[in-house]
């Protein structure tokens, strides 16, 4: 049988919405920019987080224009900090294309759902989601929240296969009625992350009278659980590198993992432990002498990895050849805090306490 959903259930739903939705900085506003900046940092990151680097952001880059004209490492060095980097270059890529394609300043931005999926690196959901709230138009959001609601509404198990979230995407679609689309759609999204968690709130939830899971007494059940996979641990070593009170770093190519963003050289492996031989190649490599391992390792967790870093001091025999990164360049710790870097190298700055000391320059302070 279709699936459906009454008038009735988005009333009540809407009802809800009013009372219960949270305050947040970009709520409210129309402007397509706005939306989509949010949009953007939202995916895989909590709403507390979002909001700081959404003001920061705005701040930075206060509409389409400015971001477009801005360099990679510009649009890098504000993300800093917030993961997913790859977020951040498709965002810049879809600045730039909508600011060579816009009809004009005043109205730069497309209007229906398949125009905003031309825009490179927007998907389905980013373009659901901007054109229904900034132009009301009827495109339904699909994400994990509303995919968990749909999942017990109707009782579907296998609501992560493809065709579910087709048809998911379909019956939102046709159940606005006389409600804004992009109010509705965040209605969806709010009440699977405020009422319909992981462990639902069945008690105060606006359409628990109608919801197939929670009258067969089974919310349990929904959605039916993946059996997740141990992460795996891959190993990198970092080097430490001094000359002159400057420290020595490399930038990563521009596309492809953490691209763009400045590091300490090394190199990491597919294995979770330490490989001598590597160790040596790279070391000979790159004409390091002198290296001695600082204890401990330094650990960042990615999407589908755990890296545990060992951080080692050396020296170079003579220039550094940048070899796989893009750049290289000697820098004191106040210039480090100009440049783009990943999380794990956050970790390590803040691991060794990184400082100037004035004209020695800077220091290890362990």
């Amino acid at each position: 049988m279709p699936l459906s959903i009454s008038k009735q259930n988005i009333n009540n739903l809407m009802s809800w919405f009013e009372q219960h939705r949270r305050d947040m900085p970009w709520r409210g506003s129309m402007d397509p920019y706005h939306i989509w900046v949010s949009e953007m940092m939202l995916q895989q990151t909590q709403v507390t987080t979002v909001e700081k680097y959404y003001q920061r952001w705005i701040k930075r880059f206060p509409d389409v224009f400015s971001l477009a004209e801005a360099t990679l490492e510009d649009v890098l060095k504000i993300w800093e900090g917030l993961g997913y980097y790859t977020r951040a270059r498709n965002f810049h890529k879809g600045a730039i294309y909508i600011a060579e394609h816009a009809p004009s300043r005043e109205t730069p931005f497309p209007v229906s759902y398949t125009a905003w999926l031309e825009v490179p690196g927007v998907g389905p959901y980013t373009a659901a989601a901007v054109s229904s709230i900034a132009f009301a138009y009827p495109a339904g959001v699909v994400d994990a929240n509303v995919l968990r609601v749909m999942s017990r509404l109707f009782c579907i198990e296998k609501i992560y296969a493809q065709s579910s979230k087709n048809d998911i995407f379909r019956v939102i679609s046709k159940s606005f009625y006389d409600h804004h689309p992009g109010w509705v759609n965040q209605a969806w999204m709010e009440l699977g992350s405020l009422c319909c968690k992981p462990q639902p709130d069945c008690a105060v939830c606006p359409l628990a009278y109608t919801c197939c899971a929670r009258k067969s007494g089974r919310t349990d059940r929904y959605p039916v659980k993946t059996e997740k996979k141990p992460i795996p641990v891959r190993y990198a070593a970092a080097f430490i590198i001094l000359r002159d009170g400057q420290y020595l770093m490399v930038r990563r190519e521009a596309e492809g993992f953490l691209g763009g963003l400045w590091e300490f050289p090394g190199y990491t492996l597919k294995t979770p432990g330490p490989d001598p031989r590597y160790y040596e190649q790279f070391i000979q490599a790159n004409e390091i002498r002198q290296a001695v391992k600082k204890p401990g390792i330094v650990r960042q967790t990615y999407s589908h990895f755990h890296q545990d870093t060992d951080i080692f001091f050396a020296q170079i025999k003579g220039e550094w050849k940048p070899g796989q990164w893009t750049e290289a360049k000697w820098v004191k710790p106040v210039e480090m805090e100009q440049l783009p870097r990943s999380g794990q190298t956050l970790r390590i700055i803040h691991k060794l306490h990184l400082k100037d000391t004035g004209p020695d320059g800077p220091v290890l302070n362990n």
